[in-house]
């Protein structure tokens, strides 16, 4: 694991809240939840889908309010978000272009019901000229499920 780290995650339902906190008490990183402007997205996840594709479609991504801390102080951060039809959320897509100048590396982690899809490739595109690893990908409802013992060892390669 890299000496200095950040763990930024966004959580719609809280899932990713819960594997981020589980990366944070292995690693002691600064964490950070990603907030948006009120009302972004609806509470349902199938309105939420269309919002999503809409976003996805016209290239207007939603605002993120949270005050990002000096990120040249970190060796790494390590992004948390959902899996959105088997791709990376709107609002880590936003997060990427935030993150841009950043210069070391940039580690992604997900969440997802029972498909990951294409989430890697899908955040190494968007990830312009970020430095990206291979992620830490789990499922709720089908594998790979979260276990500590593959989460440290994804860590460890960090």
């Amino acid at each position: 694991m890299a000496k200095q780290a950040l763990i930024l995650y966004y959580s719609q339902f809280g899932t990713t809240a819960k594997l981020a906190s589980q990366i944070h008490k292995l690693t002691d990183a600064d964490i950070l939840r990603i907030q948006l402007a009120d009302k972004a997205f609806p509470d349902d996840m199938a309105a939420t889908d269309k919002v999503y594709k809409e976003q996805r479609t016209s290239g207007q991504l939603p605002k993120i309010v949270t005050k990002l801390p000096k990120l040249d102080y970190y060796d790494a951060i390590l992004v948390g978000g959902p899996v959105w039809d088997g791709q990376i959320s709107s609002p880590i897509m936003q997060l990427l272009k935030q993150l841009q100048g950043y210069s070391g590396v940039v580690a992604p982690f997900s969440t997802g019901w029972s498909d990951t899809g294409n989430y890697q490739q899908d955040f190494v595109a968007h990830a312009g000229k970020l430095q990206v690893a291979p992620g830490y990908h789990v499922l709720s409802h089908a594998t790979p499920h979260f276990t500590v013992p593959t989460l440290a060892a994804w860590l460890r390669k960090l």
